[in-house]
């Protein structure tokens, strides 16, 4: 069975994302639980991978709603977007969600990629 983009994308990031620990989810119980729950010096985040150029980042209403809920309650959320054939690596503030989505025109918090910041500095970004 052939990896899916988002399957490549949380391995990349487990590879250079040192000394975290990283839990892939699959529930089949609340429909918009982030794919990846992760853990660092006691503080947890929450990833939800996409691997598209799809307007929205293609995020589901149960996506949208499920981070907008968890931002209200002081929960650290995140969106990383690897489009297909791009070297860069895009994250978005889960607070950077709206009753929409994301919106089209919104820039990303930050870039991890060849001419960008290196997967360390995006360590210190997502747990500061």
């Amino acid at each position: 069975m052939a990896k899916t983009n988002e399957s490549k994308l949380y391995n990349l990031i487990k590879t250079n994302i040192e000394n975290v620990h990283f839990m892939r989810i699959e529930s089949y119980t609340e429909q918009g639980i982030p794919d990846v729950n992760a853990c660092f010096n006691g503080k947890e985040i929450w990833l939800e991978l996409k691997c598209n150029t799809a307007k929205n980042l293609g995020l589901s209403k149960y996506q949208i709603v499920w981070i907008m809920r968890r931002v209200k309650h002081g929960g650290s959320v995140w969106i990383a977007n690897r489009p297909p054939r791009q070297r860069a690596t895009f994250f978005y503030r889960g607070s950077l969600v709206r009753g929409h989505g994301i919106s089209a025109n919104e820039q990303p918090t930050f870039v991890v990629g060849p001419n960008d910041l290196t997967w360390d500095a995006a360590k210190v970004i997502l747990w500061p």
